[in-house]
């Protein structure tokens, strides 16, 4: 199976480490891109975001493509890679969630990890659930529209 699925609680120690779970970790030779090394940033809508090496190569490269005199270009940029560092799992499969970070989500000692196909979110728990109640519409509905879209530009 290729992606990051499923919803796990955990907790963070008090020297900011959680433990990535199990099915989120390099577990062969080829699954590991740059030795199971990930970056971790700010997320989208309050989370964390951390990314496998080649999917924030695709991210960089993207980037890469756009305008850097445009304003959003720059801001964006600027708040991305000024928060980033690159993370390596330990030999426990943890790793160390920088303060900067943490204050950043939110995050105090229950985390909330979620699988989002190509990268993995942390979340702190009640901000997921606020996330989740603000957003307003169904999955149902949600789906509708983005697989319309799809199918629309395929036509």
């Amino acid at each position: 199976m290729v992606g990051f699925y499923g919803r796990y609680n955990v907790l963070m120690d008090g020297k900011g480490r959680i433990a990535l779970p199990a099915k989120f970790r390099p577990s062969t030779a080829s699954e590991k891109d740059a030795d199971g090394q990930f970056m971790l940033t700010k997320g989208l809508d309050g989370c964390l975001a951390l990314y496998p090496e080649k999917e924030w190569q695709l991210i960089q490269e993207r980037l890469n493509t756009l305008d850097f005199t445009r304003k959003d270009y720059r801001y964006f940029s600027r708040l991305l890679y000024s928060v980033a560092v690159p993370i390596k799992l330990d030999r426990q499969g943890r790793l160390l969630i920088p303060s900067h970070l943490q204050e950043q989500a939110g995050l105090e000692r229950e985390i909330l990890i979620i699988g989002a196909n190509r990268w993995i979110e942390l979340w702190e728990p009640d901000r997921y659930e606020q996330y989740l109640s603000q957003y307003g519409q169904s999955y149902e509905d949600v789906a509708e529209r983005l697989f319309d879209v799809n199918r629309q530009s395929k036509e």
